[in-house]
Formats: C-alpha cells, sequence, structure tokens
C-alpha cells in the first residue's frame, strides 16, 4: 500500500530560513526505502511540509556526513551532486502531470512540469516568482561537513499550481507525489525514496508509484 502524508494548513507564512525549532511541530516523513545500490549507503532523511494560502512549504533535514554540492545554476543536473528531490502531482484525478523540484545541498534547483521524464517542461524563473529557499550550505563542497546534518528548507507558491495546472489547490485535496535522496556522482551512488519504486533500475519519474498526499482542512 502505498504510503499517505497529510499537508498541515497554516494560518500564517513562515520564514523558509527559520531554526529546525520552528517546524518540530510539523509532522515527519522518512525517506527510507532505498534500492539498486548494494553500498550499504542509505542516510537518513526527513521531510516535512505544510501550507498556508499562498504558499507550499518543504523542509528536508539530511543526516549526511560526506555531501557533494557543485552545481549552482537553475537548471543544473543537481541529481549528480547530493540531491533532495519533491515530486507532485496536485490533481492526480485529472491526468499525470507532475511537477519535480530536485535540490543539491546549496538550494541549488532543477524544476519541471509534465507527464513523465521524456516529456517535460523546464520551468523559468517568471514561473518560479515568489518561490525562495535557504540551504544551511552556503558555499560548494566535496567532502566532510562540520554542521552535522545539513537542511534545505523552500516555499512554491500556490499560483504556480493554478498556472500549470489551471486549477486552484483547496484544502482537503487529493494530492500524490514522493520524495527522494539521491547522490550519482557522490562518492557512494545512492537513490532512496518515500514511496517504494517498483523497477528494476533507478526511475523516479514513475508516478503510478506516487504515495497520497492530502492538504489539510
Amino acid at each position: 500500500m502505498a504510503p499517505r502524508y497529510e499537508i498541515v494548513r497554516v494560518r500564517k507564512d513562515i520564514d523558509v530560513g527559520a531554526p529546525p525549532a520552528a517546524w518540530r511541530g510539523i509532522p515527519s516523513l522518512a525517506v527510507g526505502y532505498y534500492k539498486w545500490m548494494a553500498n550499504g549507503y542509505e542516510p537518513g532523511v526527513e521531510a516535512r511540509l505544510c501550507y498556508s494560502a499562498r504558499f507550499l512549504y518543504v523542509r528536508f533535514e539530511v543526516e549526511e556526513k560526506r555531501v557533494r554540492a557543485r552545481f549552482t545554476r537553475l537548471q543544473d543536473p543537481v541529481y549528480k551532486d547530493s540531491c533532495v528531490e519533491f515530486f507532485v502531482n496536485a490533481f492526480p484525478d485529472v491526468g499525470r502531470d507532475y511537477l519535480n523540484f530536485e535540490a543539491n545541498a546549496l538550494g541549488t534547483f532543477l524544476a519541471a512540469f509534465g507527464p513523465d521524464r521524456d516529456h517535460r517542461r523546464p520551468l523559468a524563473e517568471a514561473d518560479l516568482r515568489g518561490f525562495r529557499a535557504k540551504a544551511s550550505l552556503a558555499a560548494p563542497v566535496d567532502g566532510e561537513i562540520a554542521e552535522g546534518p545539513w537542511a534545505l528548507a523552500y516555499r512554491i507558491p500556490i499560483a504556480l499550481f493554478r498556472t500549470v495546472y489551471g486549477r486552484e489547490v483547496e484544502p482537503g485535496q487529493r494530492a500524490a507525489g514522493n520524495f527522494y535522496k539521491c547522490g550519482d556522482e557522490t562518492e557512494f551512488p545512492h537513490y532512496g525514496a518515500w514511496s517504494p519504486v517498483g523497477t528494476p533500475r533507478p526511475d523516479f519519474h514513475r508516478p503510478e508509484f506516487f504515495g497520497s498526499l492530502v492538504f489539510g482542512r
């Protein structure tokens, strides 16, 4: 059975740069289903989501001592770095189109919209107006970090869902999505998911394996 997560509704907008304690009241989910690689590398990953009238907020915390984070420009291939990803289809009852937000530990994003891996439209800066991100790492790194867990928080404008789907996200809306941890060119390549992906090789662009996301009332 696919996992389910309820996205808490908050009455006030929050600061994506707020300290970890500000997020403790938001339930977490674990990106803990590792598959495909036999190197034993399975970093602990927690994600938390909430939403307001204006934004969907996402925060990842990653237990990873050795980090590779090189890419710094929008739409760079950040999945080659130490990377966390959030894929979401806000209206799975309508079609297969989903948004993917892939980010390295610096908060550099690769983001697009479409029904599958091969038919995606990259999001432009204009599409991401109002998008904000805050990473705990501020400069490129390739090796051990002293800070302990690294974290990334960001906000997605609710208006983006209106733009790409032509529909409004409402309380009670049932969405679908998945959360991933990867690093194609890290010291230990790895592929983890929240909702298990049943493919023989790593493939995160498989909406048929998404879990259930519900926008709380």
